[in-house]
């Protein structure tokens, strides 16, 4: 139970960290408001199921054994972020238009979904975090596994959830401001293309 709490503990710093998650479920809940953020930490959530599998399956460790595989995955991620940057950009004249209604076609929750998945920084990052709350030879090591991922994605609903709900409720009048929509379309952007660059530069370098 004591490396249970160790390991809550850290998730929740982990998850309190500034970082381009937490940026950008701060930014849609300033311009999209409390519903769409927290589809998009669903989305991130739902993420850390996939790389919690791969480590039980004993194939994360295949997987960053292979500089092609880590380099290809990481090369589409880096490609749906610019996607995503250039849809965002695309679309940014609709917060300021008075005859236009936003319309960014896409699930917030698949997006989440797609940038954790497409990140083997992430996959990096569980296969690191993980071994240190559960040994390989320990008995019932594949549960414990999957009892780390199922805390890790409640803290991550909690918090970032949490951080969603304050953003939305505080920017809640000057979300009416069109010019601060569009200056959130531009954090947005930023937001994307610096994670794809970094992505790129990770793995690549």
């Amino acid at each position: 139970m004591s490396a249970y709490f160790g390991f809550i503990v850290t998730s929740i710093l982990l998850a309190l960290t500034p970082g381009p998650d937490v940026l950008l479920v701060v930014a849609i809940a300033a311009k999209e408001g409390f519903k769409k953020a927290l589809q998009f930490t669903l989305g991130l959530a739902s993420g850390v199921i996939f790389h919690t599998l791969l480590i039980i399956l004993g194939l994360s460790a295949i997987i960053i054994a292979s500089s092609v595989a880590m380099k290809l995955i990481a090369l589409f991620g880096a490609m749906y972020l610019l996607y995503l940057a250039w849809l965002t950009w695309w679309h940014r004249n609709d917060s300021i238009s008075q005859t236009c209604i936003p319309k960014i076609q896409g699930s917030y929750y698949l997006r989440g979904v797609v940038m954790n998945i497409s990140n083997p920084k992430v996959l990096l990052f569980f296969l690191a975090l993980f071994p240190q709350f559960a040994q390989l030879d320990q008995p019932g090591y594949h549960w414990r596994i999957a009892v780390l991922g199922l805390i890790f994605i409640l803290v991550t609903i909690t918090v970032f959830g949490g951080l969603a709900y304050l953003t939305a409720k505080s920017t809640q009048n000057i979300m009416q401001n069109r010019q601060f929509k569009l200056g959130m379309d531009y954090v947005t952007v930023a937001i994307f293309v610096i994670l794809a660059g970094l992505l790129l530069f990770t793995v690549f370098n």
